[in-house]
């Protein structure tokens, strides 16, 4: 695992203050991919898709990921 270290960014966001989502357990993942400014966040979760987007970084479930990398490569 050590020579994996040289590769991990550790994220520590702040809280969102009121929740995001349904179970404030998913609020950690778009708040981790806003810090790390991702493009797009991949996901199966319902309340993460219900919530659609978080700052301007769509979210999505794994078949429109796909169709989009494929609509990038093209």
């Amino acid at each position: 695992m050590q020579c994996y270290l040289h590769l991990v960014i550790v994220m520590h966001p702040a809280p969102i203050t009121p929740t995001l989502l349904a179970d404030p357990d998913d609020d950690r993942a778009p708040r981790l991919c806003a810090v790390a400014k991702t493009e797009l966040i991949v996901s199966g979760d319902r309340h993460l898709l219900d919530l659609r987007a978080y700052q301007g970084i769509p979210i999505v479930p794994a078949a429109e990921a796909l169709q989009r990398a494929d609509g990038a490569t093209h």
